[in-house]
């Protein structure tokens, strides 16, 4: 197993993580309510340990200038919780489609443009599929995302550059 650099919180960002618990049960209340179809999978999770790693991570890059503790960390747990809930799919051998945690709604609001790119969306892998949902959609910096994977921001952005390469492909392929 490889071993990875362990990193210490400066009494500043002991404080952001302090302020960020505040955060942690009220963004679990609403994760777990607006996901009602994965209820079985969520309580096996432990969501509230993954909330508390997730907050420590975020307090590594937490600018105070840029957004609010509320807004930053609790994007940060929601990304962490959903990425707890795919792996405990992987696990179990069931996996829900990305729109359906998305957006639960059926297709029928859906226009064809839309829905040709949801297409292209399940041909990627579930990694790029989560990648792209994070640095696109949620908009989580690469320094963020390199701290979650523990790896270098610059790796973060070739894969990022990667996944986008293959859904301009899988798009292209569609009839």
């Amino acid at each position: 197993m490889k071993r990875t650099k362990q990193r210490r919180l400066t009494p500043t960002q002991q404080g952001y993580v302090e302020l960020a618990l505040l955060v942690v049960q009220p963004s679990i209340a609403t994760f777990v309510k607006r996901n009602p179809d994965l209820r079985g999978i969520i309580q096996r999770c432990d969501l509230e340990s993954t909330a508390f790693h997730a907050v420590c991570l975020a307090a590594l890059t937490y600018k105070p200038a840029k957004s609010a503790v509320t807004t930053y960390f609790g994007s940060a747990i929601r990304h962490a919780l959903y990425r707890e809930v795919l792996t405990q799919q992987k696990l179990d051998g069931r996996y829900v489609a990305t729109e359906k945690i998305l957006d639960p709604q059926p297709n029928v609001h859906r226009t064809r443009q839309e829905q040709r790119a949801l297409r292209a969306l399940r041909a990627l892998s579930i990694g790029d599929r989560t990648l792209l949902e994070d640095r696109l959609i949620e908009q989580v910096t690469l320094e963020q995302l390199g701290l979650e994977q523990r790896c270098d921001p610059r790796t973060i952005q070739k894969r990022v550059q990667a996944a986008i390469s293959a859904l301009r492909r899988a798009e292209s392929d569609l009839p």
